[in-house]
């Protein structure tokens, strides 16, 4: 009876380790890192519009703190309670940049959405706006050290020629993925990737969404 008693006690103070440790990981912030992920898709079969386009983002919804939650099937607890600031702001500007940059033959950065005077001041055919309308991030852990994310995203794009109005959707972008790990910075790394797979889901829809646009085409086919 000592020895199972014994056997008992020794297989559980490496759960009972993990535990105190990851109560004490709970605490800290591990970074996420998001990059850009334009798309690179067949969207882009045509030679680039010879069009000047000024690209606009708000993106202020892609600044948030996610919390892991216990995997619904309620196996293991793994990093409990730990946070994980994320901040995709510039890796969503970034990747609109890069996807227009292959439909149109000039792309410009602007920090407000210029009017139809100043676009015409400036030498502008087009102005897009990409906006993020929603951003929902979660990200859960389970047995075995696993770390699933899911991520989705929704942006409304507007797109301006000196013709006016010529495109306004929404656009939605997913992403799911999930790793295993024992450390916490596991749940980070998992979670920037699965943003990344969202923007780049929704820069497909964005690319696609130009690119067969016939109004916006042809009021720029104009403007070259």
């Amino acid at each position: 009876m000592t020895g199972r008693a014994a056997d008992k006690g020794g297989n559980g103070a490496l759960p009972a380790a993990l535990v105190a440790w990851c109560l004490a990981a709970a605490a800290c912030s591990p970074a996420v890192a998001v990059r850009p992920a334009p798309s690179h898709h067949a969207f882009a079969f045509e030679a680039p519009l010879p069009a000047s386009a000024a690209v606009f983002v708000d993106a202020d919804q892609l600044l948030r703190e996610v919390h892991v939650v216990p995997h619904p099937s309620g196996d293991g607890e793994h990093c409990i309670g730990s946070r994980y600031p994320v901040d995709a702001r510039e890796a969503l500007e970034a990747s609109v940049l890069g996807t227009v940059e292959r439909l149109v033959r000039q792309v410009e950065r602007v920090s407000t959405p210029p009017d139809g005077e100043t676009m015409r001041a400036r030498g502008l055919d087009s102005v897009i706006v990409v906006r993020v309308d929603t951003f929902h991030a979660g990200l859960a852990s389970g047995a075995l050290s696993t770390f699933q994310a899911g991520v989705e995203l929704t942006l409304s794009v507007s797109a301006f020629t000196r013709d006016g109005l010529k495109l306004r959707e929404m656009i939605l972008g997913n992403g799911t993925r999930h790793r295993s790990g024992a450390f916490c910075d596991t749940g980070a790394e998992v979670l920037g990737q699965t943003v990344e797979a969202a923007i780049e889901d929704a820069m497909t829809e964005l690319g696609e969404l130009i690119a067969n646009s016939p109004a916006l085409r042809e009021s720029l086919d104009r403007s070259g």
